[in-house]
């Protein structure tokens, strides 16, 4: 299980590959953020969600809260 070292937004942070084949992204004191199915996926998640939304700059489209419709139509 080797680890990748990457920066986003002045958050450092690694990803592992578990013995599953899963990647996680963890901050630098531990705590784990994100579990993809790829690595390309971890990275992407972890930057243009997680991160964003950690120091409260997500602008990106998200589900209404506590709405048990569906639009469009079935």
């Amino acid at each position: 299980m080797t680890s990748d070292k990457y920066s986003h937004m002045g958050i450092d942070y690694t990803i592992e590959e578990s013995r599953f084949g899963l990647f996680i992204s963890s901050k630098t004191d531990g705590t784990e953020m994100v579990t993809s199915g790829t690595l390309d996926d971890c990275i992407r998640a972890t930057n243009d969600v997680h991160i964003p939304v950690l120091l409260g700059c997500f602008e990106g489209y998200t589900s209404e809260p506590r709405s048990g419709t569906v639009g469009g139509k079935l």
